[in-house]
């Protein structure tokens, strides 16, 4: 046989390709695959949304507003991880539900689709929620999480300064938590289920990176109470603790609520239904409620205000606890038979008509009626009204009113349009601006209102600081939601 070495070089060269023919072909497939897989994951980033996003409502008219400023915020903001600039103390960089350290929310693996359904259950849409989350929340809460807070930021306008002011509440209220979980030692049941509603309302979960410990033993303490006196959140064994002990139940109550929502923690369950029955249970005849859950008489608008809150929790539930949906209705009788004819509301029925009680009716109506009928339109006129001409939004003024500004916010967001536009411009600025160096509010200079409004110790530092991080949360924490 002739050897390689003898044929011409020509020859050599074709039997060489000859046999590498099968090794360049399989060279050429996998070039070929890898450069196909390497366009996919490059394309696919570039064309995907990070979240999926949901309807958050119908959108709010653009009407001319004066210029602010600061800027809106924008989609690039990552609510859970400004840095609050507030000096002495500084506040350390805060870490929620997010574990990013940037501006930009991340899409994490990790983080569950979450079902949201509608008021009556059924599924509307899917979110990544917050480590923690329950598999099926309202829709009406979705704002709280990711991508959603970021839209509903910037539907309703709410300025990077606002969301700082958020945060350092939050911070404060965490280091101001007592060793059992609870906050205050005044009226320590009403402060520790505000101060719960204000890290449920950012989303904030047992998971949460920098809140999480504090809400787990803020829900322990709440759940321990309950327990201890059968569902009386108020902690006495045999009354309501005098006049507070009726908003304090029902506010813990609320907070109960609304952590079941987010978690469907069964551990809550037993603890939430005994304690909205003494709600049910406790309804007045003209539909109202009452100190102490008395019976007979005119019902008082300021202690009805803070059932409905905790009824319209247990209803989003959707555990279908017995008697919610009833008294709910029931007590829109009381609160038409309360409103005035100017249509701001009274104390006790149309008697002492306030300020403060104008929002509460408002917004009681529209949280379980879901529309504008009448009574709510009214009394959003009688808030901007008496707001523009007697009670401006004025932290330090003579006619600060805290508390009615904390249900005017909510009302005026929930109507809309030019209505939240007008009381956007009054209340974010001042409410975020008047916060102390240590994240906390101080004292208001309104003897009219006193209490814990203008009370320098106990639970007023607590009561104020609950209120206004509620207040700037507004813009996220309740969208706007059919009941049915």
């Amino acid at each position: 046989m002739q050897s390689q070495k003898s044929l011409p070089l020509s020859t050599r060269i074709q039997s060489s390709l000859a046999r590498s023919r099968f090794l360049t072909f399989s060279v050429l497939i996998h070039v070929i695959i890898v450069v196909m897989a390497g366009s996919v994951v490059l394309f696919r980033p570039a064309n995907e949304p990070q979240f999926p996003m949901i309807n958050v409502g119908p959108p709010i008219d653009q009407d001319p507003i004066p210029p602010q400023t600061e800027q809106p915020m924008t989609p690039s903001d990552s609510p859970h991880v400004l840095d609050p600039k507030i000096t002495p103390p500084s506040i350390k960089s805060i870490q929620t539900a997010s574990t990013d350290t940037s501006f930009q929310m991340p899409v994490s693996a990790s983080l569950p689709q979450i079902s949201l359904r509608s008021e009556t259950g059924s599924n509307a849409s899917s979110i990544k929620l917050a480590h923690g989350a329950g598999s099926n929340i309202p829709a009406s809460m979705s704002g709280r999480f990711g991508g959603t807070m970021r839209e509903a930021q910037m539907r309703n306008k709410q300025k990077e300064s606002s969301e700082r002011a958020v945060l350092a509440g939050l911070n404060w209220l965490k280091e101001h938590q007592n060793s059992d979980g609870s906050w205050s030692n005044e009226f320590k049941p009403g402060m520790t289920g505000l101060a719960t509603l204000c890290f449920l309302g950012h989303g904030e979960l047992q998971n949460s990176v920098e809140y999480g410990p504090t809400v787990q033993a803020a829900i322990k303490w709440l759940l321990a109470r309950g327990g201890e006196f059968d569902g009386k959140m108020s902690l006495t064994k045999d009354g309501w603790g005098g006049n507070a002990g009726v908003y304090e139940h029902a506010i813990c109550t609320y907070a109960l609520g609304e952590y079941f929502s987010l978690t469907q923690d069964d551990a809550a369950k037993d603890t939430l239904a005994k304690a909205i029955k003494y709600i049910v249970d406790g309804q007045n005849e003209d539909g109202g409620w009452k100190y102490a859950y008395a019976k007979g008489g005119v019902s008082d608008t300021s202690v009805t205000g803070w059932q409905v809150q905790a009824l319209k929790a247990a209803h989003l539930t959707a555990l279908g606890l017995p008697g919610v949906d009833e008294a709910l209705d029931k007590c829109m009788l009381y609160l038409k038979s309360a409103q005035c004819a100017d249509g701001g509301f009274g104390y006790h029925g149309q008697a002492e008509e306030r300020y403060g009680l104008g929002g509460v009716g408002t917004l009681c109506t529209y949280f379980w009626k879901q529309n504008k009928d009448k009574l709510v339109r009214d009394g959003i006129k009688y808030i901007i009204d008496r707001t523009k001409n007697a009670e401006p939004v004025v932290y330090k003024g003579s006619k600060a009113d805290l508390y009615g500004w904390y249900y005017n916010t909510q009302a005026c967001l929930m109507f809309g349009n030019a209505t939240w536009d007008q009381w956007n411009r009054w209340f974010q600025e001042e409410i975020s601006s008047a916060q102390a160096n240590d994240g906390s509010w101080p004292p208001m200079a309104n003897a009219g209102v006193g209490g814990l409004q203008t009370k320098a110790d106990g639970a007023g530092p607590y009561y104020r600081t609950t209120l206004c991080v509620l207040m700037l949360e507004v813009y996220y924490r309740n969208l706007p939601a059919n009941k049915s």
